[in-house]
Formats: structure tokens, sequence, C-alpha cells
């Protein structure tokens, strides 16, 4: 049937005379399934294709080729003779014509394979980028391909969609996925009821004549419920009686000054801003009529549940027609148009990627599918124009006398509240609109409208507030006087809107850090944020509003803005350090750029990135620093190291140090305040004093017995005291505690059924220990509750899964054994086995048997500051480490069997006092290089269970003076001052400062020492 059509078609000459032959096959490809293709090729450059399923004909366009087409054979009109006949012209004809004809077949493959690919590709293919699937598609958020807004899915494939009068359609899908009831003919998508389509400045549209072409009657222009009349199609008309905004239209297809009844109809870019409008039900009852609108926040299409009268020109038939009206205009406002010429609609300008080909500073070249027109700027839309240009507004009567435009009544009476930028101010401003016309720099919501013209100021994300929450803060671009703005922000200059002139715009570095944040509106559409730990852009759900900065409209804006962008150190405490950009310092790994951190700073790796984080000596020995302004104030708390007690304070939000803690139990675990070694607080008496325990005085079967060290206010007390073990955490159940503060606070607690971590919003105060400020220290924790203090569990080193082992008390394993430095144990909290102890790595920080202290919170071992009653847990004490995997120098150390001498720990001696003492006695307190109470360098002040009081310890190569003394008699040693030799003078009188002391002598070296003293070295290992 199709074929006899053609050739009927061919001898009736409505194709060209040269046309010689029809090439007719099915293609049983992937690409081509189901599709049957007739192509006619012609010296006009296009071929005509059949669909059987159809039987209707429609033009196949392809891309315009720089070779000449050679005819496959004669058409059917000059053909002569039987099958297989040569043609008029002879044999010699047909063999000049064998080789053209071999180039053409292949060349015609080559452009019908190149068209597929542009017209087809694969719709819920798997994918990981765009690339993956081809022209026509993206990798949408599930991984999944899918078509792009300019293209319709028709049976897993993505076609073009075609607008109306314009040629290249093959399916009806390609027509009516633009304009509902759009079909294809002849290779052209026609409107429906055979109307020619109309020309607006925005491309061709159906229409009913004598209506507008969305939502029928009811867009029109009214003033005072009259329709207003345009002229000839020019839309100037409609601006000069305030319609600013609309587009002229006919009532029928002759569109002149000859016809004189035409109306305005709000434009493409208007009503795509427009609020969802459901109209009312006529007072007969009525269908509700699933329709979609286009909602201006999220730029997405939504359903509306329309009532069939009424309502506003956002309304759409399909979803289809919604992305394809809306989504290829500009964001918001009309495009940029070329001068208007009498009697010819304007035309947008196209820009081709080049903003200089706008040639106008108020707009930008702008992508939309296919084509790229020039929009208008944020600050254009922004403005007291509201992207209005100021020449159409004359022909109006001039802008408005405000910085917003209230429009005109549309003969409700109703007043409508809406939100207003004003550049003056630096905020947006509520007004009441009266219904029609105005101009775009009208939002629904407040927060829709800081968020859009917040880009005049900052490249993502908003500028800081002050204090009240209303205003942004205002800065010195130069940096001078006291508005600055915290680390995190950095000072844009802006064009005369705050006193100092910039306001605090947050820096690419802590944009691109920031967390994925839903919001919890219901307007839902695809955004992009970049994941600062895979360091890549990726796709999620936005619902509409909230959120926070790491949200971009596309993925080219994410990677653009956020490609320099490093990942954040997790500090178990503080903030990484930073260079004067604003950058993180890499301090370790194979990218490493610096292999040292600056004083009072260490390497930390949290599992993903390494960074300069703060030490708790450091952080526990600075005061409080209330931080620079980002929004209203909270209560924070502080270690007070002069009191020794965690106080609390009033946080401005940014900066400050690390000094700064969520809770009071924080700050008390952090710095060891009354804290039992694997944090939370003694078990107390009803009258408030801490019970110690002893043999006849047991613990209760929650708690366990433990050496804690205390502050009584004067000095530090080291007694047995029961701690919280921490099964009894971890099996308690949540509390959100008591209201103190003006904002609760994200908490973690660790879930005794499911064996989880979970989050909920804790009060600020009360409440119990099961209760971590993050899911990582919750899991830390509690994994580890059948470890004893100071060790942590294992977990297989390809994965977080725990080693799980089979012999509790000893080190077999399911599978290989406990790992060195581990034994088994059995954890009824989580009914299995696991393995406790420290790595091999972790223990090399200490001497031979001795063990560091593993914080069961972040899984590092403890540091502590020398000279510090209290700095370490009890039978724990602060060793000097010299092993390379040390990136501290003072840990927390202990023997597996408790060894204690009496005086010192293991491997360190006592150093000798002054004149000849057989202790040098020290305060913890006081400096190291103190003359009297200090220990010197490389020397520690222990407390000594045998003597009772404080003596300086050290490695005997760090203690002991090479003994320069005469050999005879025997048994002389140096008499030491302050870690030296104590000289002296063999004529001074004994009692002078150049005498030696009692029981010594002063004799010579027979070097460059000269006269010392040395005395007779006493026994039991003193001096």
């Amino acid at each position: 049937m199709w074929l006899q059509e053609v050739r009927a078609q061919s001898q009736s000459h409505l194709w060209p005379p040269a046309t010689l032959t029809l090439l007719c096959r099915k293609a049983h490809s992937r690409t081509f399934r189901h599709v049957f293709r007739c192509i006619l090729c012609t010296f006009a450059q296009y071929c005509h294709c059949w669909l059987s399923s159809a039987g209707e004909a429609a033009r196949f366009v392809l891309r315009p080729v720089h070779f000449l087409i050679v005819f496959l054979g004669a058409g059917s009109a000059n053909r002569s003779g039987p099958r297989g006949s040569a043609p008029r012209g002879g044999q010699q004809a047909q063999q000049a014509m064998a080789l053209p004809r071999l180039l053409a077949l292949v060349s015609l493959a080559a452009l019908l394979a190149f068209e597929v690919r542009a017209q087809h590709g694969t719709v819920g293919r798997p994918c990981e980028v765009s690339t993956d699937c081809g022209t026509g598609n993206y990798c949408a958020g599930n991984k999944r391909c899918a078509c792009l807004t300019t293209y319709v899915e028709i049976d897993s494939y993505c076609w073009r969609k075609i607008n109306p009068g314009e040629s290249g359609c093959t399916q009806n899908r390609q027509c009516e996925a633009v304009w509902p009831g759009a079909y294809c003919r002849s290779g052209e998508c026609r409107c429906a009821n055979n109307q020619p389509p109309f020309r607006t400045r925005d491309g061709l549209v159906c229409l009913n004549y004598g209506f507008c072409p969305l939502n029928g009657n009811n867009p029109k222009f009214r003033i005072e419920n009259q329709v207003q009349q345009c002229y000839g199609g020019a839309d100037a008309t409609c601006e000069a009686i305030g319609a600013l905004a609309y587009d002229c239209i006919c009532d029928s297809d002759d569109c002149t000054v000859n016809n004189p009844i035409s109306f305005c109809c709000p434009s493409r870019a208007f009503a795509c801003i427009q609020p969802p409008n459901e109209g009312y039900t006529p007072p007969g009852g009525g269908t509700t009529l699933n329709h979609w609108y286009h909602d201006p926040i999220t730029g997405e299409c939504r359903e509306l549940k329309y009532q069939g009268y009424g309502g506003n020109a956002n309304n759409f038939q399909t979803k289809d027609h919604c992305e394809s009206y809306c989504k290829q205009t500009c964001n918001r406002g009309l495009p940029l148009y070329r001068d208007r010429t009498t009697g010819v609609k304007q035309e947008p300008v196209y820009c081709q990627g080049n903003d200089n080909g706008c040639n106008n500073p108020n707009y930008v070249c702008t992508t939309m599918g296919t084509l790229q027109q020039c929009c208008p700027t944020y600050l254009h839309i922004c403005s007291r124009n509201g992207a209005i240009p100021t020449e159409v507004y004359n022909t109006a009567g001039g802008l408005p006398s405000e910085y917003f435009d209230v429009g005109i009544p549309d003969g409700s009476g109703n007043t409508y509240p809406r939100f207003y930028y004003d550049s003056r101010e630096g905020r947006c401003i509520q007004f009441s609109y009266l219904g029609q016309g105005g101009n775009f720099n009208n939002f629904l919501s407040q927060d829709h409208c800081e968020k859009f013209c917040s880009r005049i100021l900052c490249s993502a994300g908003e500028p800081l507030k002050d204090s009240s929450g209303e205003r942004n803060m205002e800065c010195s671009p130069t940096g001078s006087g006291s508005n600055t703005c915290p680390s995190t922000h950095s000072c844009e200059s802006t064009s005369g809107s705050t006193t100092f002139g910039g306001v605090c715009c947050p820096r690419p570095q802590y944009v691109c850090k920031l967390p994925r944040e839903q919001g919890n509106c219901g307007t839902y559409s695809n955004r992009w944020w970049f994941n600062a730990k895979t360091g890549n852009c990726e796709e999620f759900i936005y619902s509409g509003c909230q959120g926070n900065a790491n949200n971009f409209e596309t993925y080219k804006e994410c990677q653009d803005y956020c490609r320099d962008a490093r990942s954040e150190p997790q500090c178990i405490q503080g903030t990484a350090l930073t260079d004067s950009n604003g950058n993180f310092i890499i301090c370790g790994g194979a990218t490493s750029v610096q292999t040292t951190c600056p004083a009072n700073h260490y390497c930390y790796y949290d599992g993903t990135t390494y960074g300069c984080c703060p030490t708790q000596a450091y952080t526990c020995s600075l005061s409080y620093k209330s931080g620079a302004t980002c929004g209203p104030a909270v209560t924070r708390w502080y270690y007070d190291s002069t009191t020794r007690t965690c106080q609390t304070y009033s946080f401005n939000g940014c900066d400050g140090n690390s000094n700064n803690f969520a809770t009071q139990q924080d700050c008390k675990d952090y710095c060891r305040v009354e804290s039992c070694p694997d944090g939370g607080e003694v078990w107390k008496e009803p009258n408030g004093a801490a019970r110690a325990c002893t043999s006849n005085r047991q613990c209760p079967s929650t708690h366990y017995c433990t050496p804690v060290t205390t502050w009584t206010g004067t000095v530090y007390q080291t007694k047995s005291l029961c701690c919280p073990s921490k099964n009894f955490v971890c099996s308690q159940p949540r509390d959100v505690g008591v209201r103190c503060s003006s904002t609760r606070i994200s908490r973690w607690y660790f879930n005794a059924d499911s064996k989880t971590c979970q989050t909920f919003e804790y009060n600020g105060c009360e409440g119990n220990r099961n209760n971590f400020a993050t899911q990582k220290a919750c899991q830390n924790y509690c994994l580890s509750e059948a470890c004893p203090p100071g060790t942590v569990v294992a977990k297989e080193s390809d994965s977080s899964r725990l080693v799980q082992c089979s012999n509790p008390g000893g080190a077999g394993r399911v599978s290989g054994g406990c790992p060195d430095g581990y034994t088994c144990y059995s954890s009824p909290l989580l009914d299995q086995n696991v393995c406790c102890g420290a790595s091999t790595e972790l223990q090399s920080l200490c001497p031979a048997n001795s063990t560091p202290f593993i914080s069961a919170l972040s899984l590092q071992p403890m540091q502590c500051t020398p000279n510090v009653d209290g700095a370490c847990p009890g039978n724990f004490f602060c060793w000097f480490s010299t092993t390379s995997s040390a990136v501290n120098a003072f840990y927390c150390c202990r023997s597996p069997d408790s060894v204690d001498t009496g005086y010192c720990p293991p491997q360190l001696v006592p150093v000798p006092g002054d004149g000849g003492a057989q202790y040098r006695y020290c305060s913890p307190s006081a400096p190291i290089n103190d003359a009297i109470q200090g220990c010197g360098p490389n020397r520690h002040c222990q407390f000594s269970t045998n003597l009772e009081r404080y003596i300086c310890c050290g490695l005997e190569s760090d203690v002991r003076l090479p003994n320069v003394c005469p050999p005879q008699p025997a048994n002389l040693v140096p008499v030491e001052l302050a870690g030296n030799y104590r000289t002296c003078n063999p004529y001074a009188r004994s009692g002078t400062p150049q005498a030696c002391p009692d029981n010594s002598a002063c004799l010579y070296t027979g070097n460059d020492n000269g006269f010392i003293c040395c005395r007779v070295q006493q026994p039991n290992g003193g001096n």
C-alpha cells in the first residue's frame, strides 16, 4: 500500500523528476526496532520516510552534506524496457554509474547511522555519566538514562520535540508533546483543528482564535473587568496600557491593523511565574481535571487539580506541554529581543554562547535546550525595572515610583502578598500585588526572593545575616575597620546598598563542604550538590525550600564552583588548620604538600583526609572565644583551665577556637574533668559525694572500680572510684533532656534493640550518657562495649565489620585468630565475640611491655601534657614517644601488668636532686625549665606512691650526666645542679656558694669541666 503510494506520487512529480529509486527495508538492529523506513533521495538533500503502521508520509530531515548525491538507478517515470534492461543511454552509461552508485550507498548508510544516533537513545539503560546515554538523553539521579526536556520518550527511545509549524517530525508524539492535539503530517507539526499556528515573539503557538494560548479567556488582560484590546498583533500596544509582559494575540490569522479584534495575553515568561491557581467549580458542579503548572521556585512542572473554570495562564493539560513551554525559555524574565519593525513580531536575540552577542549589560547568554538566548541578569531581575526594559516602561508612563510594581487590579478587589528585592537595603520586603501586570521582581515567598536575588551579591549561598537574622551583615571590602567577615566568608563589594560597601558571602571551601540538605517542603526538584568526600558533584532531590548553599541547578554550576574545594578533615575536636585562602592544609598521604603541622597541632587522618588538628592539651588550655557574629548567639561550653571546670559562654556562631563544646559532658570528657577513663561521671552517693571503692566496698553492677584523678580545688587526688561501664551507657534509652537554651542540638544514641546508632534532638541539659556528638563517636564507643578501658575493638581491614573470635579470654578467632595486640572478649550488648586491644602500630608509641590508652570515642591514642597530674587515667603515665608513627610527642601509656616501682613509671629512673639529694622534687604545674620546681627537658613530673610526692623521672640516658669524676676512690658520681654539673672552688670555705655540699668533695675532672662536686653513689638505685 505505502509503496504504491510512493510510486504514484513520484510519477505525478510531487517530488523532483530527478528522483530515480526507492530504498525500502525494515531494520532489524536494536536501534531501528519496529521501525519501517522508505527513504527517497533527491537533489533537494532530503529523504521522505513512511511508517507502515501509520500509513502517512512524514519528512525525515538529513543534515547538510558537502558531496554530490549520486543516483542509484533510474526512477520509475524514466524507466523503459523489461525488468533488468539498461536504461536509455546504453551500456556505457550503466557502467559509468556503477562506482558512483556504490559511493552513494556508503554515504547514505553513514548519514542514516548519524541521524539515528542523534534521534535515539535507550531509556532506562544503566549509566554513570550522561555521555553513557547518547544524544537526547542524560544520566538521571537513579543512574538510568532518561530523556532531556527537549526530547520525548517514544517506545523507550528519545525523539526530539518539534514545535508547531516546524518540519522534522516523523511521529505525532513529537508534536503533541509540545502542544496538546498537535500532530505530524508531511514531516511538519500542525495544530489541532487544522488552524495555522500563531506567531508570537517567543515562537509559534497553537490557539483557538478568540482565546489566549493557555487557559482560554481567563488570562486576558482586563481593566475594571473589561477585556482590553490591542492592535494588529503589536505587543507595544499591550505595553501602552500597562500589560508590560504580555503578547498581543489576534482573533484570526489576518493579524494586521485591518483586524482590530485582538487582546493581550501573558507572555511565555510571565505565564510561567504565575502561582498555581485551581480555579473554581461552577454552581451547577463540574469535574476536577488533572492539569499541570510550572513551579517558578523549583523550575519543575507539578500536578494541578483544576476545577474547570477560572485560574490563570500557568495551566497546562499535560506535563509535556508544561515542560516544553516553560523550560525552553529564560529562568525568569523576558529574553532580549531584536529592535521592533513595524508590523512584524520581534524575535529573540540568539547569542551563540557569547555574552558579547547580547551587546547589553542587563543580559547574559544562556543555553536553553539546543538554543542560546540572551536572558536578563539576576541584577536586572532584582532591580527596580524587574527585567522590564526602561524604554518599555516609558511607553506606559515611566518606571514605578517605588522599587516594586504593584501591577493593575484584576477586578476581584483582592490584593496578594508578594515579595520584592530592595537593592537599597539589600533584602527582600513584602508588598501587596494587585493581580495583573507588573514586572519580574515579584516573588511568591520571602525565601524564594532571598535565594534568587542573593546571587547578585554572592556566587553561591546567601549573604551572612546580622544578629537580628533579617538584615545582611555589612563589611568593608578593603578590610578596614571592625566590620570584617568570619573566616568562612569573604567580603564582596556591592553597588552602594550598604554603609560599608560590602556583604559577607560564603567561600567555596565553606559551601562545598556542607552536607546534602533536602529541606522540608513538598515541591521536589532535581538539584546538584558537591560531595566533599568523593570530590564529585552528585544529583539529589530538593524539596523546594530551606536546605543550604550547597545546592546548584546544574551539574556545570556545581562543578565550576567547587572544582578546587578540598574535603574538610573531621578533627576529633575543633576544626582543621587552613591557609590564608581558606584551604585546608594537607599534612600526610601520597599527595602531601606539607609534611609537618605547626605547634599545638598534629596530623590526623579521619579515614578519608589528612589535616592539622588542634591537640587536646592546646584545646583545653585556651580561653574561650566568642567568635564572629553570623546569626543569633548560642550557649556553648568551654574548659576553664584556672578553675579546672567546664563553664558556659555565649558563642556568636562562627570562628572562635577549639575550646568550644556543645554540652557540658562533652567538655568534661574531652578535658578530663572528674571524668572516668572512658568518659562519663563517677557514681555518687545520695549526698553527692563520689563513692570510693575498695575490696570491702564494691561498685554497683553497672559500674566498675578504677583509679580516677580529680581536682579538689587546690590539689589533684587519685582515688579508686566507680565508673559506668560502656554496656550500661549504651543500654540506656534515648533521653532528650531538659530545655536550657533557645535551640535544640542534633545528637546520636545507641539503640540497644536494633544495635545501631540513631539521631535525636537533644534539649541541651541533663539526659543520660547515651548521648554522642556524632554517629561515628556513637559507633566507636558502643561497639567497644566489651573492651577494658583504654582498648577498642578490631575491625576487618577492608571494611567496617568487626573481627569476630571464638575463644573469649584468649586469642582464638573464627578464622585466623585475633590480630596481634588483641584479645577475645564476649560482648553481651552485641551478642557476639569481639577482639579488643590496640594495633601494633599504636603500641609502638609506648615503651616495651606497655600499651597506649585508646579513646573509645575517637579510636585515637590519648595525648597528654607532661608534668601535669591527672593528664592520664589512673595506672597510666605520660610518655614522650620518639617513634616515626608518633604525630605528637606525649601519650598516655601503661604496663599490661600495671608495674609500679613505687618511684617512677616503667623504664624511667628518678632524676637526682640538687646538692646530692636522691630525688628531685617537682610541681606538676611548674614550667619545665623552672630552676626550683621544674624537671628540665625530656623529664617528667610523676607522682611517687612510695614517697607520696611528685618527683622528676626520665630515661636513664637523659637523667644521668656522664661520670667525669676521678676513678678513685670508687663509686664517685657527679653532684647535679639544675640538670648540670655543680662546679666548685677547691679553696672556698664550707657553706659558701662555691663550696660543695656536705658528703661531697671538690675534685678536678682533668677536662674542660674543671672542678666539680663529686660524691659516693647511694644504694637502692638512687644517687
